[in-house]
């Protein structure tokens, strides 16, 4: 009887040192497995540097689309579109073979492979890259860098006449190159930004030059013209927007005007009356502060909100919120990353400190990974009414945490499903 009582004991204090246990360290746990969601059939994978706003002519129509490139295929839809899988190449025709390997030639690498993709109101560019093969290093390393550009209303036309600009105007050297001392990876010295509004008229694009030959490295700006000749451009004290000493300009965006800004990532709201930017160190480098630029604020247009614990890495505002993406490109592998959000007053400007998230965001984008886009195809709507975008990736192998090569590629959150899953 003795052994009974004690066997009933041990058990009963075992269960609620079990429970305690629990509770105290394994809640995110449970709040994991509560937020899960069965995923959807990836139909957008691969890296993803940009999601460009355009106005494409489908069906004879002009029409507000999304635009994105994962390097080997260029992808668009209807910025109305809220539901999965309506991502579609259908008509797009580049000049150039995708990038591809062939192990039965000698030469191996073939084709380009699309690193960064833009548009302004009238044309599409595309910034890409050919491969070759180190032997001595054992790496695949960029070879030669290429900058084309083809009106909007010809690119789903089956016909469009695309413009390689390096080439159209030798004399700018548009897309300088120099080499790493320890190997002989080209590093290109060149900067593609855009201000990517939501406002079609607003859309512009620039490019940043640098010429290293100097004993300073002096940059040169370009305002983009489709295949005619770039515009040079000089930022002053009455158009840009700085955030500490980096005198570096990296972004633009409008808001009462084109404003530059040495911010790696901006954002605005619908009415383009409020810009989030992201800080940046004094050596050109993202932080983790965020600040709101109103100028219709007058005496102190620029204000800090709030700092995050990681570089941000994009930007995304809704009608009542701004999402806010993380990681460093800086580590051999990503521990930094994740997402986060801050609700706005009624001033649109951020609050003092972050919210916590209603969906499955904190869960599904966890610090392996680094958020490498945000955008809001409808930033006149509260977050949870909102279609809402952001591709992701990470450093490493993902064998010292959760992350998964899977995961690479574009996710996306429709109000009709409530939750963020794969796109």
């Amino acid at each position: 009887m003795k052994k009974s009582i004690k066997n009933i004991a041990a058990a009963f204090f075992l269960a609620l040192f079990t429970l305690g246990f629990v509770s105290c360290g394994y809640e995110p746990v449970f709040f994991g497995i509560m937020h899960d969601v069965e995923q959807e059939e990836a139909t957008v994978t691969g890296n993803i540097t940009s999601i460009a706003r355009c106005t494409l002519q489908i069906n004879g129509v002009g029409t507000e689309c999304l635009i994105l490139s994962n390097g080997g295929s260029i992808k668009y839809k209807p910025v109305t579109s809220s539901r999965h899988g309506e991502w579609t190449s259908s008509g797009i025709k580049v000049p150039f073979e995708y990038h591809h390997y062939d192990f039965f030639s000698s030469q191996g690498h073939y084709g380009q492979q699309v690193l960064n993709l833009l548009a302004d109101k009238d044309n599409i560019y595309l910034l890409t890259a050919s491969s070759k093969e180190d032997s001595e290093y054992g790496v695949v390393l960029a070879d030669e860098f290429f900058l084309w550009t083809c009106p909007l209303n010809q690119l789903l036309s089956g016909s469009p006449v695309w413009k390689n600009l390096n080439t159209e105007y030798p004399s700018l050297n548009l897309l300088p190159k120099s080499r790493v001392s320890s190997s002989s990876t080209p590093l290109l010295d060149a900067f593609l930004f855009s201000t990517n509004a939501i406002e079609a008229n607003h859309r512009e694009v620039f490019i940043r030059v640098a010429d290293k030959s100097k004993t300073l490295v002096e940059y040169k700006y370009y305002k983009l013209n489709g295949a005619s000749n770039p515009v040079p451009v000089t930022p002053n004290d009455s158009n840009k927007v700085m955030i500490g000493t980096s005198e570096i300009i990296n972004s633009a965006f409008y808001c009462d005007g084109i404003k530059f800004s040495n911010s790696f990532s901006v954002t605005t709201n619908k009415a383009e009356t409020v810009a989030y930017l992201a800080g940046v160190s004094s050596g050109n480098y993202p932080t983790g502060d965020l600040y709101s630029y109103k100028p219709s604020d007058g005496s102190e247009p620029l204000v800090k909100a709030l700092r995050v614990d990681s570089s941000i890495t994009s930007l995304a505002a809704t009608e009542n919120s701004v999402l806010i993406g993380k990681g460093s490109y800086l580590t051999s592998y990503t521990a930094a990353g994740g997402i986060d959000r801050v609700l706005l007053d009624n001033e649109k400007r951020p609050e003092t400190s972050l919210a916590a998230f209603t969906n499955n965001a904190k869960y599904q984008f966890t610090s392996s990974y680094i958020l490498m886009t945000l955008l809001c195809a409808d930033p006149d709507k509260p977050e949870d009414q909102a279609c809402l975008y952001t591709s992701i990736t990470f450093r490493g192998s993902g064998s010292s945490s959760s992350a998964s090569f899977g995961d690479i590629g574009l996710w996306s959150y429709y109000p009709g499903r409530g939750n963020w899953n794969r796109e």
